[in-house]
């Protein structure tokens, strides 16, 4: 099957954190257990969620910058041997997106090391430089609409459950880096090493 559209998951795919938003827990020492069990069970939406995580930073911290996130995002890397999955994308003739449910301060990193032609993720949205909340863009409940904006064969890469909207509203799905198998998706990928997922990728006719 010759994709023409290869849709990634971001963090733990391309790159390393498992998670961007706790990325930035950690930083700000809070974290946000009870506000996800809310939402995992229905509680909440997705909105309240985000709204709740933006809440106990500035709990912590009263008045964040972009500054500051930008302090975090310079200790991003990507995963191991992201050159050979950087040169094929931009070889691939097709359109490569990337569908994260994290937050764009960590998300966008990616723009640095690989040719995307869209990136959806969560924002969030500042006065003068300074923070004042969090706007829902990708639930990750619901990634695969943003897969029924595109046309033909699609290919989707993710590391986790939260990637199953993604994995169904695809042809061909690559479960890569997870810490679970699980028997919804194609093939899987164990370990971070991106020549592996390219060499995959590359197979795909």
């Amino acid at each position: 099957m010759r994709p023409s559209l290869i849709a990634f998951d971001v963090d733990g795919v391309l790159l390393q954190p498992k998670s961007s938003w706790n990325t930035i827990h950690n930083y700000f020492g809070v974290k946000n257990e009870e506000s996800l069990r809310s939402f995992l069970k229905g509680e909440i939406g997705y909105q309240e969620f985000i709204d709740r995580d933006v809440n106990l930073w500035l709990a912590k911290q009263a008045r964040i910058t972009r500054a500051d996130f930008h302090k975090i995002a310079k200790s991003i890397v990507p995963n191991p041997n992201f050159e050979e999955l950087k040169k094929f994308l931009e070889e691939f003739r097709g359109e490569k997106i990337a569908i994260s449910g994290g937050i764009d301060v960590i998300v966008s990193r990616v723009k640095e090391y690989f040719d995307l032609d869209a990136i959806y993720s969560n924002r969030l949205v500042f006065e003068n430089d300074v923070l004042v909340k969090g706007t829902a863009v990708v639930n990750p409940h619901e990634k695969g609409l943003f897969l029924e904006k595109y046309r033909g064969k699609k290919v989707s890469i993710g590391d986790s459950e939260w990637d199953k909207d993604m994995f169904k509203n695809s042809d061909y799905s690559i479960l890569f880096n997870s810490d679970t198998d699980f028997d919804f998706v194609d093939c899987i990928i164990r370990g971070n090493d991106l020549s592996e997922l390219t060499n995959v990728l590359k197979d795909l006719k």
